[in-house]
């Protein structure tokens, strides 16, 4: 038995032997034939393209090419020709093509590996073609090229390459839904793209502004698409507030066929027992991200500990987890979400803007430097809105981060440092503050459509560097100081109605306080921390719109905390349960 085992080891040795000799043997033999062809030796033919000429061999080209073997062997073909001429061809993609014939290797990169497709394709060598389709897919596709890298690839037959693209635009919706080539699709192609499952979206929203800015682009022939394109769009998807928001849309509420849709989804929110003949199924992208309130602090606390934290409130299961801190310095700031990404805009000295994407979990900062404090930011139609501060007052400054550029609005009627700006049914409400001498009580509304300010009536009480935030189709404004000292804090909440234009008093806090963050989800209003008039809180505190009730439910873990930002932004599920903590990196 072991003479047998031996001879059978024997006979895989020596066929390993043979098999390596033999790879040996190929690699010299095509070196070779490279080297009698790059001296023009026994060469029986020409390639002539781009005005050069190139000897070779008609037997390793009709080896390596159907097309060169035709042509060789048939009297239609040119079987007596000593020349052929590819016309159209780029004589370098032709040297490097032959050297891939003589070689088996190319030297493929994002100069010609269009070419080497087309030419691959031509002379009919799928290996090679493959390899530079192969190349394009990892190396060369983003949301600008994907769509003409989907047509080359259908135009070529390189159905790898054409599904890859199909797949890398729903990846990347967002992002190529800011595209030119996406506002230049027709309306077929925009209901395909939105009907599939598979966009990547952490937030049926962001298909609704995707549906928006396509329609907007071209409004007197796109405006009857919108109903449509509704259709295609999960309403069911979208919270209350979000569909609220919607039917006070022009383009939506002018239009009997969109406000019923819009409605129907309401009324599944209204009377779920509906939703059970019908197949309510969200993308599943969504599936992919959690609900998080991230805290930001306008002043970074004296704990070298505490300054590497940012706090994330998880909504679904009221459990805290932690980011690094922002790695660039902004003090006395305000954030935005814009386009699924979390802005930070603010300095002492200066005004610098960060952002976070949480789909690449990167910090970057953009090239921009304003002036002033105590100013708000607030997100518009993928803009962003910076409103008055210490040093700008009335100013109105607005951010296009798909374009990179600033341009100026109307200034607003009085100026405000320390103020609230909510956004609401499409208007930005500037509440309170104060002018650099005294605390007010004014409140002005504006429309980005028409860029115009209109006064509203003010609340009652005055106040400066309080909580405000909109919920249930109003707005809720909470606490903050009574004076220019900081020793007084306003006890009051008030809550503003735009239907009739005015405020009323709500329950108040068990311990009022100023510089608090917040967000409303629904019906439901979540303040975070803040300060009174002798420490600072550390406290989550929960009012339910339906009740008028105030709970506690939570408290930060980085204790003190003052000064706060609060952002609900959409957060993968995957880096929250590999600890989000652990894939910080800098951009």
């Amino acid at each position: 038995m072991a003479a047998s085992s031996n001879r059978v080891a024997a006979r895989i040795d020596v066929k390993h032997k043979i098999t390596h000799t033999f790879g040996d043997f190929r690699e010299e033999l095509l070196h070779k034939l490279n080297e009698l062809r790059e001296s023009n030796s026994l060469c029986d033919t020409t390639i002539r393209a781009g005005g050069k000429d190139f000897p070779a061999h008609r037997c390793v080209l009709s080896a390596a090419s159907p097309y060169f073997r035709a042509m060789f062997t048939s009297e239609l073909g040119g079987k007596e020709s000593n020349l052929v001429e590819l016309k159209e061809m780029k004589s370098t993609t032709i040297s490097d093509v032959l050297h891939y014939i003589y070689t088996g290797k190319t030297a493929i990169d994002s100069s010609n590996a269009k070419d080497l497709v087309e030419v691959a394709n031509y002379l009919t060598m799928p290996t090679l073609k493959r390899e530079a389709a192969v190349f394009i897919q990892n190396e060369m596709m983003n949301v600008s090229n994907c769509l003409a890298l989907e047509s080359f690839a259908s135009k070529y037959d390189c159905q790898q390459l054409r599904q890859a693209a199909v797949s890398f635009r729903a990846e990347n919706f967002v992002d190529f839904s800011r595209t030119e080539d996406f506002t230049l699709f027709d309306s077929e192609k925009v209901q395909e793209l939105i009907c599939m499952d598979e966009i990547n979206v952490a937030e049926e929203e962001e298909v609704y502004e995707a549906v928006m800015t396509w329609v907007k682009h071209d409004l007197p022939s796109r405006e009857c698409t919108l109903p449509e394109l509704l259709k295609s769009v999960r309403l069911f998807s979208m919270s209350k507030s979000s569909l609220r928001r919607i039917l006070d849309q022009e383009l939506v509420s002018k239009s009997l066929a969109c406000t019923r849709i819009v409605i129907n989804a309401l009324d599944l929110f209204l009377f779920p027992v509906l939703s059970h003949d019908i197949s309510l199924t969200p993308r599943s992208s969504l599936n992919n991200f959690e609900d998080v309130v991230v805290l930001t602090r306008s002043e970074l606390p004296s704990d070298e500990n505490n300054k590497s934290k940012i706090n994330c409130f998880v909504l679904s299961t009221m459990t805290w987890e932690f980011l690094h801190a922002i790695p660039f310095n902004n003090n006395h700031h305000d954030t935005a979400v814009c386009g699924g990404l979390l802005y930070v805009v603010g300095d002492f000295d200066s005004t610098s803007m960060s952002c976070f994407n949480p789909k690449l979990n990167m910090w970057s900062t953009l090239d921009t430097t304003l002036t002033g404090k105590d100013f708000t930011v607030t997100s518009v139609d993928n803009e962003l809105f910076l409103i008055g501060g210490e040093d700008s007052w009335r100013d109105v400054q607005i951010y296009n981060p798909v374009l990179k550029e600033w341009r100026q609005g109307a200034s607003m009627k009085a100026a405000r440092a320390g103020h609230n700006a909510v956004l609401l049914q499409g208007h930005i409400y500037v509440i309170a503050g104060h002018n650099g001498e005294c605390c007010q009580n004014s409140a002005e509304c504006y429309n980005p459509l028409t860029d115009q300010w209109a006064e509203i009536s003010s609340m009652s009480d005055v106040r400066r560097s309080a909580a405000a935030v909109a919920v249930g189709g109003k707005i809720l404004v909470v606490g903050g100081f009574g004076d220019m000292s900081f020793h007084t804090v306003e006890s009051s909440c008030e809550i503003f109605d735009p239907t009739v234009n005015q405020w009323s008093l709500v329950p108040s806090l068990s311990i009022p306080r100023a510089r608090s963050g917040i967000v409303g989800v629904g019906d439901t209003v979540y303040l975070f921390g803040g300060e009174d008039e002798k420490e600072s809180q550390s406290d989550v505190q929960c009012f339910d719109l339906n009740t008028s009730k105030w709970n506690e439910i939570s408290n930060i873990p980085s204790y003190p905390f003052t000064g706060i930002r609060a952002s609900l932004l959409k957060l993968p599920k995957c880096f929250m349960e590999n600890g989000y903590r652990n894939h910080i990196s800098e951009g």
